[in-house]
């Protein structure tokens, strides 16, 4: 049964003139990636555009920041990385390890790494300080649509375009465990320490035991592909986003559904492709009709 309305829009946000892609919170500020060429950096507790824009030559469909180093990774559509010093507002280096367009790029902070995947299979390591490549993988699972790191920076999984969940341990990068979680592909994965929470292009929303390889539960969550998940409420509750242009509320345990949120009810017009979280009690969602919405519980 959904409950009634629990989820309160703080903020719609325009200003991107393209489908935005995806979008990072640090520190009261999130970034912001685009169709239209640019990164922006926008205020949230004023929903505003600050004066911090990056303008590239190509699409960007991911970035992650590190705030060690104070440094934006950003993956391009030909495979290039710009990492730009926020604080002196310049690139300080231009990676061209990939050869396909990156399509999954996360910041670890208990490893004080980058991981990045590409449109063809291949898996990278970076030094978050010094951006020197620790290890190329090649695991030919067509698109990495996500990589996911387990709270404590241990393990990683990597979502395979062919279905397939991979669990790489980070202290050698040896494969640990591999399991076919989605029928069309896995877009998407939450760890919760021996359990992970998969989405995929099946539209279906998984609960595994990872260390067994073992099905816990299975929610038809979506109409179409399932593109993000992220917990809030200390774990209690999980919020999802689709292909289906909705954004859904969890509980966390059993993945019965608390609320729906579409555009009659504020929501997006067109596809949700990311999620930022911003506390245990708010998060951004962004999507293919320009706007950043601000979320509260």
């Amino acid at each position: 049964m959904e409950t009634k309305e629990s989820l309160k829009l703080l903020h719609s946000i325009s200003g991107h003139n393209g489908a935005i892609y995806d979008v990072v919170f640090n520190d009261g500020f999130l970034y912001t990636t685009s169709a239209d060429k640019f990164v922006v950096k926008w205020d949230v507790s004023k929903g505003e555009q600050t004066n911090f824009t990056v303008q590239l030559e190509r699409s960007a469909y991911n970035l992650d920041f590190s705030p060690v180093s104070n440094l934006l990774a950003i993956g391009t559509n030909n495979g290039g990385i710009h990492v730009i010093d926020t604080v002196k507002r310049e690139e300080v280096r231009w990676l061209a390890q990939h050869k396909a367009a990156v399509f999954a790029l996360t910041y670890c902070q208990h490893t004080e790494r980058f991981y990045s995947g590409d449109k063809d299979g291949v898996f990278c390591a970076w030094d978050a300080k010094t951006f020197d490549l620790l290890i190329t993988l090649p695991f030919n699972c067509g698109k990495i649509r996500e990589i996911s790191t387990s709270e404590d920076g241990l393990h990683i999984a990597i979502c395979g375009q062919d279905g397939y969940i991979r669990i790489l341990e980070t202290g050698f990068f040896n494969l640990i465990k591999e399991f076919k979680a989605h029928k069309e592909g896995a877009n998407c994965a939450l760890f919760d320490g021996d359990v992970l929470y998969t989405g995929g292009k099946d539209a279906h929303i998984k609960k595994w035991n990872w260390k067994e390889k073992e099905l816990l539960l299975s929610i038809p969550a979506h109409n179409y592909a399932v593109y993000d998940l992220i917990f809030i409420d200390g774990k209690q509750k999980m919020v999802s986003v689709s292909f289906d242009k909705s954004i859904k509320l969890w509980n966390a345990k059993d993945i019965s559904i608390i609320e729906r949120v579409e555009f009659k009810n504020k929501g997006h017009r067109h596809t949700v492709n990311r999620i930022a979280k911003i506390s245990e009690q708010s998060f951004a969602t962004i999507g293919d009709d320009r706007k950043i919405k601000i979320w509260s519980l």
